[in-house]
């Protein structure tokens, strides 16, 4: 299983990068809106504890409120896992701003199997009171690890009702060849088939999907009907550079170019820039384009999100990541070697001499208060005089140096002014 960054409401989910037994944690995620080159802060993120082996043990999202100018409180995340640091619940709090406090929102409760895969997704809501069940998903895999069925049965009039269920079959590398969508018929008490999807694969490469058909049921006819296809290219990398969709036109039985994605890879083998296009009924026009950006170690830092206009990409929104830690198992015996002298207590504004942090590669100053939440965050890049301006109460602080490789180096300081 790999570990759980962030359950963040984009287009990306957000994993950790495993190289040579080291891992990747985000600390925080921020995000803007743009509008003419300006850009406005939407939404931030931050993971405030970790399990030594880099699972998140809890989270906050915050929105931003143009209007006041202020950050405000919106989610609060907590996480439980095994003892195989698998993940096992999953708690969301949402803000109440009239009690000035965290109230419970929703609950998932998690029931892995033996290879760590959920055979059990159980979304709990909160009733103001009490958690009450809301809806579940259940998976059944078979003697070869793979998924077979998964259902999800919805919680009313206090007892279990089938909503839905997907059946899968797969090839002997586990890849899917075919699987059927299907709802359930309260009338009839039984499942009836909804859509289905059948998977092509390379004759020379049996690891690369090389089209996707998707056909509709005709409860009239009782027969399957083409509704549309997806047909992917892929690079001597195996990477997969282009997809072309298209949908079934049944009056003149043809199939009608719909969007196509190109993507664009790193030497890492990392999309680096993914356009969409549409069809205007003559030619491909330009839709989308998604780029991303990495640091040194392939880590994802960025990501920008356009749209096109008339003749030009205008972008709309950019999420920015930032690492807490990078390389922990080194990180947890060898801390950052050129710490900072800070005099403690410290007076805000006091310039304090740093001469090996552009030496030794520190990033970033980060200032969280004991509850964890982030008070400040000041680049301190080839600096060696370093002034905490930020406009924090007094009282005590735990200082964080971001330094190479995402090293860092925790002291506690007393503020004063």
């Amino acid at each position: 299983m790999t570990k759980l960054l962030f359950t963040f409401c984009l287009t990306l989910a957000l994993l950790p990068v495993f190289a040579q037994q080291d891992f990747y944690v985000v600390d925080s995620l921020y995000c803007h809106a743009h509008n003419g080159g300006v850009a406005t802060p939407t939404e931030r993120q931050y993971n405030l504890a970790f399990l030594t082996t880099g699972e998140v043990l809890e989270s906050r999202r915050e929105k931003y409120l143009p209007w006041l100018g202020q950050w405000r409180n919106s989610a609060h995340l907590s996480y439980s896992y095994n003892s195989q640091n698998v993940l096992v619940q999953l708690v969301e709090q949402s803000w109440d701003t009239l009690q000035n406090a965290w109230v419970n929102l929703k609950m998932t409760e998690y029931t892995p199997n033996q290879n760590g895969d959920y055979t059990q997704e159980l979304n709990k809501v909160w009733d103001g009171q009490a958690w009450q069940n809301q809806d579940r998903i259940n998976s059944v895999f078979g003697s070869n690890g793979y998924i077979e069925t998964l259902t999800q049965q919805l919680w009313e009039n206090g007892a279990w009702r089938n909503n839905l269920r997907i059946i899968y079959a797969t090839n002997p590398n586990g890849d899917f060849v075919l699987t059927k969508f299907q709802l359930w018929n309260v009338a009839t008490n039984s499942f009836y088939d909804v859509n289905r999807q059948t998977y092509f694969y390379d004759m020379d490469f049996p690891e690369r999907e090389i089209r996707q058909v998707t056909e509709v049921f005709d409860q009239a006819t009782l027969q399957w009907a083409n509704s549309s296809r997806i047909d992917i290219s892929y690079d001597s990398q195996g990477n997969p550079t282009e997809q072309t969709s298209q949908l079934w036109v049944t009056q003149d039985s043809v199939w009608s170019n719909s969007n196509r994605i190109v993507q664009n890879f790193s030497a890492s083998n990392l999309v680096t820039l993914r356009t969409e296009f549409v069809w205007n009924g003559s030619q491909w026009v330009n839709f989308f384009q998604v780029n991303n950006v990495y640091d040194a170690e392939d880590n994802l830092t960025r990501f920008e999100v356009s749209q096109w206009d008339v003749n030009q990409w205008v972008l709309l929104t950019s999420c920015d990541f930032y690492p807490r830690f990078h390389h922990e198992v080194l990180a947890a015996n060898e801390p950052l070697t050129v710490p900072c002298a800070w005099p403690n207590p410290y007076r805000l504004g006091t310039p304090v001499q740093c001469p090996h942090f552009a030496e030794g590669g520190a990033k970033l100053l980060a200032v969280y208060d004991f509850s964890g939440q982030l008070q400040h965050l000041q680049n301190i890049e080839n600096q060696s005089v370093v002034e905490l301006n930020a406009d924090l109460p007094a009282g005590l602080y735990l200082v964080k140096i971001n330094g190479e490789g995402g090293r860092f180096a925790p002291q506690k300081l007393m503020i004063i002014k």
